[in-house]
């Protein structure tokens, strides 16, 4: 008689291939290495098969391991489908919202959003992390996060989840961040040539994107602070060390010592969206917080 697969196993089984380690995967689920690889030892006769190569060099999913975690994540899906039904039923609005976002997202909208969740919903308890939006769409992936809130810029296109349910917060214009009194003439690209800039890194969506504007205008940008750190950006333009360009919610409306202006020639935007998984979405605390980051950023709010 074939062995019935037990759904805890497979979890941890999925875990290991997604954080590429059983020490991950233990971290992930509150659990010993030891107990995880008894438990994965166990799925493996269970199964019928070997699921897991171990070696000094740390742990990889065979070909059949590969094949029941993705069964295991098709599993949890169901399961946690059938979690949101039963919290529908139950007009449950209570337990915890794991959201990511990207930081000039999270002092925003993400912030206006728990607040008022704080007075409608007390019952919901929102924890936030800030995250580029690689980070915060891999935090979905291995279920870390329920939401994640990310950007996408022109000229860097973001890959999401197939499966993902995406609801867009809005779309706004990147800005032209200068010292105060430093002219105010036009505030194209070119006409930034020759300045020194202060920039998001490279790795970042932003800094990505205005790297790649600023070549598509013929030039490269002499970047003389870089950091990922808003605040500071801004901060060092006040204090004369370059120009930036950055997207407006970024840019604090009582900053002091900078001029803000739109930009021309091209006009940049960035995209901010909310992705969940479907089945996670559809938890009523979860639709609850999605509608809340909605009203914040000023986008419709819509279910499903």
């Amino acid at each position: 008689m074939t062995s019935p697969l037990d759904v805890g196993r497979l979890r941890l089984l999925r875990e290991v291939g997604l954080r590429g380690s059983i020490a991950g995967a233990a971290r992930a689920v509150g659990l010993t290495p030891s107990a995880v690889s008894q438990q994965l030892t166990a799925l493996e006769r269970e199964a019928g098969a070997t699921l897991v190569d171990r070696s000094s060099r740390g742990v990889v999913l065979t070909g059949t391991g590969a094949a029941l975690a993705a069964r295991a994540d098709q599993v949890l899906d169901v399961l946690a489908a059938a979690r949101a039904d039963l919290d529908r039923l139950a007009g449950s609005l209570t337990g915890p919202v794991r959201v990511a976002s990207v930081a000039s997202a999270a002092a925003t909208v993400v912030s206006s959003a728990v607040g008022a969740l704080r007075t409608s919903v007390p019952g919901i308890d929102v924890t936030v992390v800030a995250a580029e939006p690689e980070r915060g769409i891999g935090l979905l992936l291995t279920g870390d996060v329920d939401i994640a809130v990310v950007d996408e810029y022109d000229y860097v296109p973001l890959a999401l989840p197939e499966a993902a349910m995406v609801r867009e917060l809005g779309v706004e214009p990147l800005v032209v961040v200068r010292p105060a009194g430093a002219g105010r003439g036009r505030a194209g690209l070119a006409d930034l040539a020759a300045n020194d800039w202060v920039m998001p890194p490279e790795d970042a969506a932003c800094g990505r994107a205005v790297r790649a504007a600023c070549r598509t205008a013929g030039f490269e940008p002499r970047v003389r602070w870089e950091t990922d750190d808003m605040l500071l950006l801004v901060r060092a333009v006040a204090h004369g060390h370059g120009v930036a360009v950055l997207p407006r919610r970024s840019v604090p409306d009582d900053a002091a010592g900078v001029d803000v202006r739109p930009l021309r020639d091209p006009p940049l935007t960035r995209r901010l969206l909310a992705v969940a998984r479907p089945s996670v979405a559809a938890r009523p605390v979860v639709t609850e917080v999605l509608d809340a980051l909605s009203v914040a950023s000023g986008a419709k709010a819509s279910r499903g």
